[in-house]
């Protein structure tokens, strides 16, 4: 009977900055994801007190390439975090903080099939053939509100099915950011999305910092045959957003350890595009108090009150994680649900801005047989 097994295929330390890591992936073997665990030291203790820098905002590309040229996933840090986010319906394991040569880690998962144990989709390696992973960042190395490079290290594990009896996959889900730009206030953006497959996923991100979804989109269509029939309009992110919680059962919670700035009203990280409750508390003392500052519109601070800086553990809850917005065919397990774009002789992604000078991404899942 087969058996899963989650292997480390290699560790990488003391990596160089501004470069791209890369690693030949195994020749065979049915995975259903590859998992990175990214560790890296802040430089110093955070002074800036409206600065975020958070670890996955640094990777601006993780990319599984089969041949050396064809993209099987690519995505930013924050897009497949966002991914990860719809896979495991909850964020990943992380640790966020601001204290001078603490650690910050962050899991991904490159996931090629629904979940960790799918018996149906995967990475196939024999069928793949030679496939690399590619991992480019920037951590700004020396830089005051960065981090430190020669503490960086990079962890890979497969979750590989072993034994007799292990599944065949009928193939694979392929991630890709395909587009980004700039918005124009009230301009109609026309995406093409890519057709032969079905479509599993579209999304749309909001890059620009305190900025939610719905300020750079007033609304999102999907458009068949150009303008043929439409399955999905957006009139409201906002609410598609906060409904998609109930409808796939998200926990829709995260946290870290963040550094109020002596006396200062601080930022801390966005992880949601819409935050509704967040709780803070100081850490390593009591006579200090850290309050919420702001939250009901992004960005999301706190303030440290005595003049002192002092460490603050919080939590957000929100709606929209990492200002990514899902429009999602991929509710049923059998995939009933996914959309056919197999004989379709166009699909577009419509977007319609909300302001000018937004900087936004399109990505899309589509499903990849053997």
């Amino acid at each position: 009977m087969a058996y899963m097994q989650r292997v480390r295929l290699t560790k990488d330390s003391n990596l160089d900055d501004d470069t791209t890591w890369r690693y030949k992936l195994p020749a065979v073997g049915k995975f259903t994801a590859f998992e990175m665990v990214i560790n890296c030291n802040r430089h110093i203790q955070r002074t800036a007190h409206l600065t975020v820098q958070t670890l996955l905002e640094q990777v601006a590309r993780i990319e599984l390439l089969a041949g050396g040229a064809k993209a099987l996933m690519s995505l930013t840090g924050l897009q497949l975090d966002a991914m990860n986010y719809w896979d495991f319906k909850r964020p990943n394991a992380r640790r966020y903080r601001q204290e001078e040569h603490t650690d910050n880690i962050n899991h991904l998962f490159l996931m090629g099939g629904r979940d960790l144990y799918d018996l149906d989709y995967g990475w196939d390696m024999s069928k793949l053939g030679e496939t690399y992973l590619e991992y480019t960042y920037n951590l700004q190395e020396g830089t005051d509100e960065y981090f430190e490079a020669d503490d960086h290290d990079v962890s890979l594990y497969g979750w590989r099915w072993m034994g007799p009896g292990e599944p065949s996959f009928q193939g694979y889900f392929r991630s890709r950011q395909i587009a980004a730009w700039t918005t124009v206030a009230s301009a109609i953006k026309t995406i093409a999305i890519p057709v032969g497959n079905y479509v599993r996923r579209v999304a749309v991100q909001s890059k620009t910092r305190a900025r939610t979804i719905g300020s750079a989109f007033s609304g999102l269509e999907i458009r068949a045959n150009e303008g043929e029939f439409s399955p999905v309009v957006v009139k409201s992110p906002m609410a598609w957003v906060m409904s998609e919680v109930q409808a796939y059962g998200l926990h829709n919670v995260c946290g870290g350890i963040d550094y109020a700035v002596d006396g200062q009203i601080s930022d801390v990280p966005t992880f949601f595009s819409y935050i509704t409750d967040m709780q803070v508390s100081t850490y390593g003392t009591l006579a200090l108090v850290v309050t919420p500052y702001g939250f009901i519109t992004l960005p999301p601070r706190i303030r440290e009150n005595a003049m002192t800086g002092t460490e603050a553990v919080f939590s957000q809850k929100g709606y929209g994680f990492q200002k990514c917005l899902r429009i999602g065919f991929d509710h049923e397990e059998s995939g009933y649900d996914l959309l056919d774009a197999r004989q379709l002789g166009s699909l577009d992604l419509i977007c319609t801005a909300a302001n000018a000078d937004r900087a936004v991404a399109a990505f899309v899942q589509d499903v990849v047989k053997y």
